[in-house]
């Protein structure tokens, strides 16, 4: 496994994704933790009801991990 690169600040974040000079394609689609493209309206509607369901469950992410 390569090595992680550590997590950026969202300031970091910004300043480091405001110098890429790529522009983004049509392929450029969101990629959930567990691999899932949101690449249609669907699908993201879908991942947001579940984040909903989560949410008022109490559930988290660091739930997923245990």
């Amino acid at each position: 496994m390569g090595k992680a690169k550590p997590l950026l600040t969202g300031e970091q974040w910004i300043a480091e994704a405001s110098q890429n000079d790529r522009l983004p394609t049509s392929d450029d689609v969101t990629v959930t933790l567990d691999g899932r493209r949101l690449d249609s309206k669907e699908k993201v509607l879908e991942w947001l009801a579940e984040i909903e369901s989560d949410r008022a469950a109490g559930r988290t992410v660091a739930d997923s991990f245990g």
